[in-house]
């Protein structure tokens, strides 16, 4: 990995064959090792570097893009001309906004650390071995993906902004059948010392050993308690629909909506800059630094994304970034959680998850490894997965507990709670496992 002048002087030599009006220049690189495993296997092991420049010009405000994996001089002077002969015969960009100038970048947490750059296939190897062998001696099957990387990037443009950045990360992912019911999990770190292997494995096997021969339940109106992984799934439809300029035309949910309340008086969205736990990069779209912003603030939506242009045609600050979303939790377990339930649904997850309403914001999906039954605070039986018609914005507004903040999934997006919500629609039985 090349260091932060490296990288600098690199881009540099490329800004000076720029002839434009304006150019900015990405570098992107990524070291990755990973290992699949499928029916208690390993199916695939990849390892490998990449490096990639990309050039964006401008003349006036036609616009052209070249890049280039080959970094020597002969290869980075002919991107240039390429982009900038793309840029000549472009058709003026209606929406075209000049490109910012310098930054001040916050002081944001350590996100880079050596010894998982550095981490040997056989250590992965390992750990997939810890997750498969539980399940395999009772006849079950572990699929996942297990890998870890290194990454920087940086942003040069012609007005003198420069930013630079490395990370890595550990994405850890597994999915253990039996013979009528399934588990998951889906974690990532940045350290992978932080991913306790033999935790996971545990929760794994005891959820595919939970959700067995699951029994058919009336679809309708339940409680729910959402695991930290189901709640990620369904609100980062939320997050990206939280467009200013989408809902400034009228074509979202958020029309007319900054400063009302949407939500429970528990919940409060919002990008952090300053967490450890899930750090924040120093910057994002175009170079612009990342600041913290609170979408949701205690159940009143206080802003929406504005991206450059929309922000440039309001006359506000654009937002460099959406994530890392973070939403504020108690101290409680989501067994608490269950414990508070009289009667409702444990979800561990879900998936193919659809429009029904672009604009109102409502969702279709079905349940997925393991769907429970709670009744007078403890979990009585797996039951079968159902289909489900569903908004975020009234989940959250039904929000009666939160759980612990949890980093799920398998990139550096989201820390969320376990959620208990009320009145959560179930519209069908599905055969799915």
């Amino acid at each position: 990995m090349r260091s932060r002048d490296e990288v600098r002087a690199l881009m540099d030599s490329v800004l000076t064959h720029v002839t434009a009006d304006e150019a900015q220049v990405d570098y992107e690189f990524e070291q990755r090792t990973g290992t699949r495993f499928a029916e208690n296997a390993i199916t695939q092991n990849a390892s490998g570097a990449s490096e990639q420049i990309t050039v964006h010009v401008v003349f006036g405000a036609g616009e052209g893009s070249a890049s280039t994996n080959r970094l020597d001089a002969d290869d980075l002077r002919q991107a240039v001309a390429r982009a900038e002969e793309i840029a000549r015969h472009a058709p003026a960009n209606p929406e075209y906004v000049p490109l910012p100038g310098p930054q001040e970048y916050g002081a944001v947490p350590e996100a880079f650390f050596a010894e998982t750059a550095d981490l040997p296939p056989e250590r992965i190897a390992d750990d997939v071995v810890r997750v498969i062998d539980p399940g395999k001696a009772l006849g079950y099957a572990a699929s996942g993906h297990f890998e870890v990387a290194a990454e920087a990037e940086a942003v040069a443009n012609s007005n003198g902004l420069f930013a630079y950045d490395r990370r890595t990360r550990a994405g850890y992912s597994a999915t253990l059948h039996g013979p009528a019911g399934s588990s998951k999990f889906s974690v990532n770190e940045d350290n992978h010392a932080a991913i306790d292997v033999g935790r996971l494995a545990d929760g794994l096997l005891a959820g595919a050993v939970a959700a067995q021969d699951p029994v058919a339940i009336e679809p309708g109106d339940y409680n729910v308690i959402f695991e930290p992984l189901a709640t990620a799934e369904f609100l980062t439809f939320l997050l990206y629909s939280m467009s200013a300029r989408a809902a400034d035309e009228g074509s979202t949910a958020f029309a007319g909506a900054v400063g009302t309340k949407i939500a429970g008086d528990l919940v409060t969205l919002r990008l952090r800059t300053d967490s450890a736990a899930l750090p924040a990069a120093p910057f994002g779209t175009a170079g612009l630094a990342v600041r913290p912003v609170t979408w949701i603030d205690r159940g009143v939506l206080t802003h929406l994304h504005h991206d450059r242009y929309w922000a440039a045609q309001q006359g506000v600050d654009a937002d460099a970034a959406r994530t890392p979303m973070f939403m504020d939790g108690g101290e409680r377990s989501v067994d608490d959680l269950v414990g508070q339930c009289k009667r409702g649904l444990l979800v561990k997850n879900l998936w193919y998850i659809r429009f029904v309403d672009q604009k109102e914001l409502l969702l279709t999906g079905m349940t997925r490894d393991g769907l429970f039954l709670v009744e007078d605070g403890r979990v009585v039986r797996p039951v079968k997965n159902l289909r489900w018609n569903e908004s975020p914005i009234v989940f959250l507004r039904n929000a009666v507990a939160l759980s612990r903040p949890e980093r799920v999934g398998t990139r550096p997006w989201v820390m969320l709670p376990g959620v208990l919500s009320e009145g959560f629609t179930f519209t069908s039985t599905t055969d799915s496992v």
